[in-house]
Formats: C-alpha cells, structure tokens, sequence
C-alpha cells in the first residue's frame, strides 16, 4: 500500500504512523550541512596536537557532543585527562566549519524553509551555539527555525533522546506528533527512543534498519511534501 497523507497533517508518510505531525525537527551536521568529516578533522588534529599515536574511529563521535567524545578520548589516552579536550575539539571544529564553508545537503534550506511555513521546526544539533549559530545564518534560516536546541542545552548526548525531548517540549508538541530528519546512527536512535517518526539522511542499510524511511538528499522529497 503506498503512503498516504496523515488525517489534518496535510505530510504523505508512512501509512502506519497514526499521528498528525505538528512540528519537523532537523539535525544540522550531515542533515543540513556536509561537515561530519570536520569531525574527523578536528580529533586528528588534537591527536597531533598532543602528540598521540591512537588509532580511534572518530566516526564514532558523529552526531555526539564533545563532551562525550573527549570523555571516549581521555579513556583511550590517560595524559588528555589534564586537557579541557572538549574545547580543544570544538574550537578546530569551529575554525574549518568557519574557514572551509563545507556544502550543503543538495534542497535543506528549501525544505526547512518549506516546513517552517507549516508548521513548528526546530534545529536539533550536538554542536556547540557558536556552531550552530553560524550554520544558520549562513544558511539565512535563522527565522525559520522556531527553536534552537544545541551541546549548551542538554547533559546527555544522542543516542539518548533528551536533546530531542527538549525541541519538543519547547515546540509544545508531543514526541509521537514529531518528524525528525537526522543522518548520524546515534541521532536515529535518540528519535526512535523518543518515539517520533524518522528519515534517515543516507541509504546505506544500517540506517534503513534504525528509520521508518531513508532518503539520499531532500531533493528525493514529493513536491509540495509540507503542502
């Protein structure tokens, strides 16, 4: 059976989710943004930096706060533990996000744009403010998202749902009326464990198996989709 429009919500997803969807949450690095890979550039930079020789997966800390990576990070090498490691990443991650202006994800403005003209939206990142903030108005969506929610705001990092939760309750929408578009595994789950419904950025089969539906880039969107 084909998707069809939820009753009052006027959005076609999947024919099983029995809720109106009332507010579009975004994540930012790798939904809005092609900049996980700073990520990757930021931890091998203070790798340099303090001279370790580590081989650590920093794509592991996708979608995770600083915090939590420089908590992983001072676990694997004891001498980071004197080290404020999560401003250290943050401030390399910021300087390329700023320098390198990284692309975006081929039709995320038209689509945050699109929804906000519908309904609540709200950007949901693990990055810090700063980050975030230059993202946005770099993007020129700053007026189009109604709630900001960023590292700065949560104590717990994706996969566990509080940075979700949050953008809910600031929205005043309930979790299972919610529709998030994230890329990272750990941003997937925090949205399931949350209960809203979920398009994964990205078709690769560990993301199939984690979202309801998964797509390339918004461009694979319905036209008119918010309409």
């Amino acid at each position: 059976m084909p998707p069809r429009p939820l009753a009052g919500s006027g959005l076609t997803i999947d024919v099983n989710w029995p809720h109106p969807i009332e507010a579009v949450l975004f994540d930012m690095d790798g939904t809005l943004l092609d900049s996980e890979h700073l990520t990757d550039a930021a931890v091998a930079h203070l790798l340099t930096a303090h001279d370790l020789d580590l081989e650590v997966d920093s794509t592991a800390f996708h979608g995770r706060t600083w915090s939590r990576a420089a908590e992983t990070l001072q676990k694997l090498a004891p001498s980071l533990r004197t080290v404020d490691v999560a401003a250290e990443l943050q401030a390399e991650f910021h300087r390329a996000l700023v320098e390198t202006v990284p692309p975006v994800i081929a039709g995320a403005p038209e689509v945050v744009m699109a929804a906000a003209r519908r309904r609540a939206t709200a950007l949901v990142s693990s990055s810090d403010r700063e980050s975030v903030e230059h993202v946005v108005a770099r993007l020129g969506l700053g007026e189009h998202f109604t709630h900001l929610v960023c590292a700065e705001d949560i104590q717990r990092s994706k996969p566990d749902p509080q940075c979700i939760e949050v953008a809910a309750r600031a929205l005043g929408v309930e979790p299972n009326h919610c529709l998030v578009f994230e890329d990272s595994i750990p941003g997937l789950q925090a949205a399931i464990a949350a209960g809203m419904y979920v398009i994964g950025i990205g078709t690769d089969e560990q993301r199939q198996a984690i979202a309801h539906r998964c797509i390339g880039d918004f461009t694979e969107l319905a036209e008119g989709f918010f309409e």
